[in-house]
């Protein structure tokens, strides 16, 4: 087990993320260690390891010292032999995806349309496409708490307490409406475990106990005790305080980096700026949270 090694921690300077230095993630890291990359995690919301090199279960062995791993829904999508691996990637293979080719490509927090939604979320670039000398495909992230935190009074009385429904179907609805989902349908099993939930519009975080806008639009459909109208009005309202540039981390992927993001205070978006035979390979892992309240 790797002792006190000589972690450094750089904030991004910008409304969240932070740098890891002096970690590799594929050795075991013991408790003291751990606990500083947890608070940087609950402080930061997004942190970036640098030059990994993983296995497949050293990935999955890192992301449980988080919580218990959740298994993504669509089975089809995961790593050969490593289900708690779910592919992210714009391969074909006979003419079929190999994994989530549209993940991301909206605004959102991951799978929020389940009762516990994950308190983390990890991402290991394996291969990122390259175009004349530039790396595409960034990752643009925004901070829901300092959104939050930017709102005025007025408006932070009139959504606490309220609820919002949160729907895998919305979510991918709207995507498809947009061009921007072609995944397969889900089965009738998968199905079940897809039926929309109800989480509060601001959460607080489990770990810091800071508060955050917890809506995304097209995914959340409806907010009880509102009119349709005007409970999407709301619902877009929130989403686009979320999304203003002032609350961005804009990750510049490299291969080999591991980035660790805090679903409880984040959203984030895909960049699709390539295209096959441009190819990109990520393997992502994610870790139960609690029920939101």
């Amino acid at each position: 087990m790797l002792k006190n090694p000589a972690i450094e921690v750089i904030p991004t300077g910008q409304a969240c993320g932070a740098n890891i230095h002096g970690i590799d993630l594929s050795q075991p890291l013991d408790d003291p260690t751990f606990e500083k990359i947890l608070a940087a995690f609950a402080k930061y919301g997004i942190l970036v390891f640098h030059e990994q090199n993983m296995l497949p279960q050293q990935q999955i062995e890192f992301s449980k010292r988080f919580g218990e791993i959740d298994i993504y829904v669509l089975s089809e999508y995961t790593l050969d032999r490593y289900p708690e691996i779910l592919l992210i990637s714009n391969v074909q293979k006979n003419g079929k995806n190999i994994g989530l080719a549209d993940a991301g490509t909206t605004w959102h927090t991951d799978t929020s349309y389940l009762k516990r939604p994950p308190l983390a979320t990890f991402l290991y670039a394996k291969e990122v496409p390259i175009k004349d000398g530039v790396v595409l495909g960034d990752t643009i992230f925004s901070s829901a708490a300092a959104a939050y935190d930017k709102l005025n009074e007025a408006m932070k009385i009139k959504i606490e307490g309220l609820t919002a429904i949160h729907s895998y179907h919305g979510k991918h609805t709207a995507r498809a409406n947009l061009g921007r989902s072609n995944r397969i349908k889900p089965s009738q099993e998968e199905n079940r475990a897809l039926q929309p939930v109800e989480h509060p519009v601001v959460r607080r975080h489990p770990i810091s106990g800071r508060k955050a806008i917890y809506v995304a639009a097209g995914e959340c459909v409806s907010i009880p005790g509102l009119e349709t109208e005007d409970a999407l009005a709301l619902i877009e309202e929130l989403a686009a305080q979320i999304t203003k540039e002032e609350f961005h981390y804009h990750h510049h992927w490299q291969e080999g980096d591991f980035v660790i993001w805090d679903n409880c205070q984040l959203q984030h978006l895909a960049v699709r700026d390539y295209e096959l035979p441009l190819r990109r390979i990520m393997h992502r892992t994610q870790v139960k949270g609690p029920i939101p309240i």
